[in-house]
């Protein structure tokens, strides 16, 4: 049986979700939840608790700081990679303090995104087993 990564991507960007999602899939990762801003992604978040959570940063009203810390505060292990197109050194070493586990720097390639998934779910897989 292949296990595979179930994924939240939440972007406020339409043309980028659907980007995401489908390049995804194609990847063999069940993204299991969509949504277009923080606050979205902390509702999918509690109904869904997906392996991993695909954050874009700068969206209105509830950006992914706001969903960082609300899903984090659900989850401490909870695993967030973020996405931001921010150039700025000291902002990607801010949100890995603050629980992201990746930082995606804007723009990136498509298969990047993919190793991160999978390389975090991996870890998650090897961690749970140790522990059961």
């Amino acid at each position: 049986m292949n296990i595979v990564p179930k994924v939240i991507v939440v972007d406020d960007v339409q043309s980028h979700l659907d980007v995401f999602c489908e390049f995804l899939r194609l990847k063999n990762i069940d993204v299991v939840g969509i949504g277009s801003d923080g606050l979205e992604a902390v509702q999918l978040y509690e109904k869904i608790r997906p392996d991993i959570v695909l954050i874009d940063l700068a969206m209105p009203i509830y950006d992914g700081h706001y969903a960082l810390e609300k899903i984090l505060s659900i989850n401490k292990n909870a695993k967030i990679i973020v996405m931001t197109a921010i150039e700025n050194a000291k902002n990607r070493e801010m949100l890995l303090e603050d629980g992201a586990i990746d930082v995606l720097q804007k723009p990136f390639e498509l298969n990047r995104v993919a190793d991160v998934i999978n390389k975090a779910f991996k870890d998650q897989r090897i961690i749970s087993k140790r522990y059961d």
